[in-house]
């Protein structure tokens, strides 16, 4: 067979597998040519509602098609879940779910109907929200090392409080990465946190960081430490428990995007690619500050990563602990 030949012949063979990458390739450019739906699993108002809001607002700019907030709460994030799970894996249809739907559900709920890494196309993190432990005077301790000295000279006696799932196991995990034994509080919500830190119901708390710098200015609380990676912007003055010594404790909640399995991937690097611009935008970065949070973008590999060793953490406490949220 002649050389021109053997090259025709190639060329054949292998002409469907480059017709297919042309078409993946045409489609990614095109996209989006309508709008897309970006699916919230709360109800509006929140931060998680509302960082949607401003990252959508920036990504329509970019892609010249509206990015709407489809608000789907309720059955902690599972009824948001299904909705993606069973939309057409195009594009037009994303979700941004939290640790909890990744990383507490299959453990915490007697059946889940999707599984976290297999049922999505994985985006990337977009954003930690760190929780701050936070302190009123009928806690002697001042700082945290003083908090954990009291806590093991008194097991038991001193009473945190929390408002979900998430905090407990925040909670739960500084205690267990301390050696103490803490008294845990549930309450229906971050603000009931804040009166019961006020009314002295409770000496302390896991709570959410945008409740607190003006309580925390007033001198009415103080800040013992968050449980981020490294210090956050709104109170840069106040310690990380991993640089005290609390490598463990680290647990900031994180809101992240994915979209349906089977996403081309063309698509979903576009897609990444212009989500972490928009995170980089000052303004943008300057928003999500107000509400605590940290743009923190972590690509599809490292967030699978992020799930799966978050659930070996997460799952033996929401085990031990006897958390049940259907029952």
């Amino acid at each position: 067979m002649t050389t021109t030949r053997r090259s025709f012949v190639a060329t054949l063979l292998g002409l469907p597998f480059g017709l297919n990458a042309l078409a993946s390739h045409a489609q990614a450019a095109k996209w989006p040519t309508r709008p897309v739906r970006w699916i919230v699993p709360f109800a509006p108002g929140g931060p998680g509602d509302v960082t949607a809001r401003i990252v959508t607002q920036k990504l329509a700019g970019i892609w010249g098609q509206a990015v709407m907030v489809d608000n789907k709460p309720g059955a902690n994030t599972i009824i948001a879940a299904m909705e993606t799970v069973r939309s057409a894996p195009d594009g037009y249809t994303l979700f941004q779910p939290m640790n909890s739907t990744m990383t507490v559900n299959p453990f915490a709920m007697s059946k889940v109907p999707y599984d976290p890494v297999s049922s999505f196309s994985h985006i990337g993190v977009m954003t930690s929200v760190p929780l701050l432990v936070v302190a009123n005077d009928t806690l002697p301790a001042k700082d945290i090392a003083g908090m954990i000295a009291l806590a093991k000279a008194k097991p038991g006696t001193i009473n945190v409080g929390g408002g979900n799932v998430g905090q407990q196991l925040a909670a739960e995990r500084f205690a267990r990465d301390a050696g103490v034994k803490l008294q845990y509080i549930p309450y229906k919500s971050g603000s009931d946190v804040t009166k019961a830190l006020l009314g002295g119901e409770i000496q302390a708390g896991f709570d959410g960081v945008p409740a607190y710098p003006t309580l925390l200015k007033e001198g009415r609380l103080r800040a013992l430490a968050t449980n981020s990676p490294t210090r956050i912007s709104l109170l840069p003055d106040v310690p990380t428990l991993a640089e005290l010594g609390l490598k463990r404790s680290e647990a900031p909640i994180w809101h992240a995007l994915v979209g349906p399995a089977g996403l081309p991937a063309e698509i979903k690097d576009k897609i990444a690619r212009d989500v972490q611009t928009v995170l980089a935008m000052p303004d943008v970065k300057d928003k999500l500050g107000t509400l605590g949070m940290e743009p923190t973008w972590k690509p599809e590999g490292e967030f699978v990563e992020l799930i799966k060793s978050e659930a070996a953490t997460m799952g033996p406490i929401v085990k031990d602990l006897g958390i049940k949220m259907d029952s």
